[in-house]
């Protein structure tokens, strides 16, 4: 696991360590998009060159971009939660992210989690209405999958929702 704690976070902060974190998984795209290229540019068939443009629009734009928004949607919220003094941004096999230290509430909590599948579900409806034909709002709509409990972003909004939920039950006996 690879992990750094910062005091500050920006978007470009964010951005580069998105980029970086995938890093095999970029060098295996562009060195497979490379072969594929230089056949298709050998035996002189557009349609491959076609397709693996738009395959490079969907890598980029799709599972990169759609990771980004996620990921700054969380941060959007957790930069400005009170309580909150760090950051650790988390990569491991499977799975980045970032951790707030300091005091977190229940809503900011909640809301961190929302933020970041929320913000890429509206991305999604925007790019579909804006540019259907481009076909990468798929990537930013199944964000909504993080928000079941078997990912860490519906895991915490169960918890905050639970912890409400029992704060509110003994007052109202």
């Amino acid at each position: 696991m690879w992990s750094v704690r910062t005091s500050h976070l920006d978007a470009g902060l964010v951005c580069r360590w998105l980029l970086l974190a995938a890093w095999p998984m970029h060098a295996a795209f562009v060195a497979l998009s490379a072969v594929v290229v230089s056949v298709a540019v050998i035996t002189e068939q557009d349609a491959i060159l076609s397709a693996v443009a738009m395959l490079g629009a969907h890598y980029v734009l799709g599972l990169g971009g759609s990771f980004a928004v996620h990921e700054l949607g969380h941060l959007a919220v957790l930069s400005r939660a009170r309580g909150v003094t760090a950051f650790t941004l988390e990569r491991s096999t499977w799975r980045i992210s970032i951790a707030p230290h300091g005091r977190i509430t229940r809503r900011d909590a909640a809301l961190a989690a929302l933020a970041g599948p929320g913000g890429c579900v509206v991305a999604g409806g925007i790019l579909w209405l804006v540019v259907p034909e481009l076909q990468v709002h798929g990537w930013y709509l199944a964000h909504a999958v993080f928000l079941v409990p078997l990912f860490t972003d519906g895991r915490i909004l169960l918890a905050a929702m639970r912890a409400r939920s029992a704060t509110r039950s003994p007052r109202q006996e």
